[in-house]
């Protein structure tokens, strides 16, 4: 009886001693936060595991009326339907030297509206023993772990109570609308070990089109993780929905097999030669009956699902008017992509009103390789001019991206090859502003290229080009608005007041080669075609072209060099991320190059601009173009709602602060400078920018850009 009585009092002073633990006071709330992850990181030093992921979408509810229209008359989801799900079964390995390493063998899909991107076990291994967290196939937004060093920092810890030694502690967020959860978890009192844990997140936390998100983890009394689940709820365009991403993992044992045939940065291998569909002895958890009649129903519509063949029974033109058109045929290994009809109307100051319309052919086979024809044809309705030119490209080595292409034809194409506006942009600036930024050469030409990877992450590519360019002038001067104060410039961007030739017209044959090589780049294996993630450290990129006179009666006579170093998304954590790119180049026995074969930048002066790593903002299209050398530099940081999620009500709108910066020295202008700041939100962007040389401020003013 005594030891009974002994032994009750020592668990009492345990339960006592950890009570003390949760105490308010921040060194008992380290204590707590410091047992916790010594426990949490046993066990994990290297292990494989069998896992089973389910993902599924639901579309909870559709609004009445979408733009204008009933919805109920050409929309034909309900409400509370499955519009998407996915099992993936794999095996799963780590350890501290190679890491995650994923072999998938099984995967099966239902639905044509893909969820959020959980398709490996690797995407729900969550690690809440790291400081900071991200939910990849969501957002890019970091979050602060309760169980991160110094987690006392940002959370309060709540006692709510003990039953059967596990303790039920409640987690506080200290800032409100910080990058925090909220949430409680369940913990061993003897031992310290985690046993599972509800964490939630809220709209107010930055994540777009989600309005909750919800995770739940579940550990065995090894503390091995073996139940992950990604739940969330959203609203996009008043259309409400709802999923979960469930991760199972069993099957644990200690220690990697030697004779694993993964690549040194090859994560993940899916060969579907070796894949099968699932069975129900192969589910960790059955289906429900929702989900096993959408995959009944869609086994039953498999024979109707050659759209190749509904093309010719009943074609359809209104869904081309705006936006590209896709038919494809399973059994037939065919797709055809028609472009959409209106954007390919144009107007210049060249041709007038034109249209420039292709269509693209693929035929791939089961290994992803393909082969694609993209036929093309350009008639201005003013100038009475037809050109034509068609593609030849075959995807010949998915694994090391091999890539063959050659091309033929006659086109009209941007003096500056970067392109400066795409032909919608300048049409509206022609005829709405009388601007026509755009300046066109006309070019008769065959092409060839390849490229393939030569060792993972070092890419080589080598092309030949023989063209005949042809300089053109203005034939049309055509507004809607015709504005007194303001005329067509000429078509020579170095003399936009004179109607002169900016290049005689001449034969121009060049090679060119490049060498990309990516720093630890990771990628995924998918039926032999690799998925490259984005490196985790910069991209080297040489480049060299040699133009060769007389041959073929050319009269390109130079070499140029450009070495440039780059990166995209540079991590910061909770600053959010940072890209950069630095280059410089020169020519080198420059005794003839015309000005379509100068060094170029992606200039801008409209008031729409195409957000690229190396875009300006207000530098002119082709006046700072060259022929002899340059530097230039780019940065650009996003902040991902560090200081706009401080901001009352403007914390709800969800936008992204930025900031960067660009410069370029080129001989004959001298220095050049941009800085700006800006504000993203989805695929829209605003900027204010302003640019300066060596003798002060050039330009500013405001930018926009969308993407859709």
């Amino acid at each position: 009886m005594k030891r009974v009585l002994l032994l009750f009092c020592l668990i009492l002073l345990m339960v006592e001693g950890f009570a003390q633990i949760l105490d308010s006071s921040i060194i008992n709330q380290k204590k707590l936060i410091d047992s916790i992850r010594i426990v949490q990181k046993r066990n994990q030093n290297s292990f494989s595991v069998d896992g089973y992921v389910k993902n599924d979408l639901i579309l909870n509810h559709k609004p009445d009326k979408f733009l204008g229209k009933n919805t109920k008359d050409y929309i034909r989801l309900r409400n509370g339907e499955l519009l998407w799900l996915s099992e993936v079964g794999s095996k799963f390995y780590f350890d501290d030297k190679r890491g995650f390493k994923e072999q998938i063998n099984r995967d099966q899909t239902f639905g044509k509206y893909p969820s959020y991107d959980f398709d490996a076990a690797k995407k729900l291994y969550i690690n809440f023993s790291n400081q900071l967290i991200k939910i990849e196939s969501i957002s890019d937004k970091y979050f602060i772990s309760p169980f991160g060093r110094n987690a006392q920092k940002y959370y309060d810890f709540e006692l709510q109570g003990i039953k059967n030694d596990d303790a039920l502690i409640r987690i506080i967020p200290k800032h409100r609308y910080g990058p925090l959860f909220r949430g409680t978890f369940v913990l061993d009192t003897m031992s310290y070990q985690l046993k599972q844990f509800d964490f939630k997140l809220n709209g107010k936390q930055g994540i777009d089109f989600i309005d909750s998100l919800n995770i739940k983890q579940k550990f065995d009394n090894t503390n091995r993780l073996i139940f992950s689940e990604v739940g969330f709820k959203g609203n996009f365009l008043k259309f409400k929905f709802s999923g979960k991403a469930k991760a199972y993992f069993s099957g644990y044992e200690n220690n990697i097999p030697e004779n694993l045939t993964f690549e040194k940065h090859e994560v993940l291998i899916e060969d579907r030669k070796n894949i099968t569909n699932f069975s129900n002895k192969d589910r960790t958890v059955p289906l429900t009956l929702q989900e096993r009649l959408s995959y009944e129903y869609q086994h039953h519509q498999a024979s109707e699902k050659d759209s190749i063949q509904r093309l010719i029974q009943r074609p359809k033109l209104f869904p081309l008017l705006f936006d590209e058109k896709i038919w494809s045929s399973k059994p037939r290994h065919q797709t055809i992509i028609f472009d959409p009809i209106v954007p390919a109307f144009f107007y210049n100051t060249i041709e007038g009103l034109g249209i420039n319309y292709g269509v693209n052919f693929i035929r791939y086979s089961k290994s992803n390789k393909y082969w694609s024809v993209n036929p093309r044809i350009r008639y201005g309705f003013n100038n009475k001019e037809l050109n034509s030119d068609i593609s030849l490209t075959r995807l010949f080595n998915p694994s090391r991206r091999g890539l063959w292409n050659v091309s033929f034809g006659s086109t009209y194409q941007d003096l500056n090859p970067n392109g400066s506006l795409n032909s919608l942009q300048n049409s509206i600036n022609t005829l709405l502003f009388e601007q026509n930024f755009m300046k066109l050469y006309r070019k008769k030409y065959v092409s060839s290229s390849v490229g393939t990877e030569i060792l993972n992450g070092l890419y080589w590519s080598v092309g030949v080009e023989l063209s005949r360019n042809i300089s053109v002038d203005n034939q049309f001067d055509y507004s809607f608005r015709g504005i007194k104060w303001r005329n067509f410039s000429s078509n020579n961007p170095l003399s936009p007041d004179q109607q002169s030739k900016l290049f005689p017209d001449h034969q121009a044959l060049f090679v060119n080669t490049s060498l990309i090589y990516s720093f630890n780049q990771d990628y995924e294996n998918r039926n032999g075609e690799k998925i490259f993630y984005l490196p985790k450290g910069p991209r080297l990129i040489l480049n060299y072209r040699k133009g060769i006179p007389k041959l073929f009666n050319s009269s390109s006579n130079y070499q140029f060099a450009e070495i440039e170093l780059q990166q995209e998304k540079l991590d910061c954590g909770l600053w959010g991320y940072g890209s950069y790119s630095i280059s410089t180049g020169r020519f080198f026995q420059a005794k003839n190059v015309y000005f379509p074969e100068w060094k170029h930048f992606i200039g801008n002066l409209a008031l729409v601009f195409n957000p690229g790593l190396k875009n300006f903002h207000l530098l002119n299209f082709y006046t700072y173009s060259t022929n002899e050398y340059f530097a230039e530099a780019h940065f650009e940081h996003n902040f991902n709602m560090k200081f706009t999620s401080r901001i009352p009500l403007i914390r709800n709108l969800k936008v992204q602060e930025l900031i960067g910066g660009a410069y370029l020295y080129q001989p004959q202008k001298g220095n050049y400078f941009e800085v700006y700041g800006g504000f993203k939100k989805r695929m829209f962007r605003i900027d204010y920018a302003m640019s300066f040389d060596s003798f002060g401020k050039l330009n500013q003013g405001f930018k926009l850009s969308y993407d859709f």
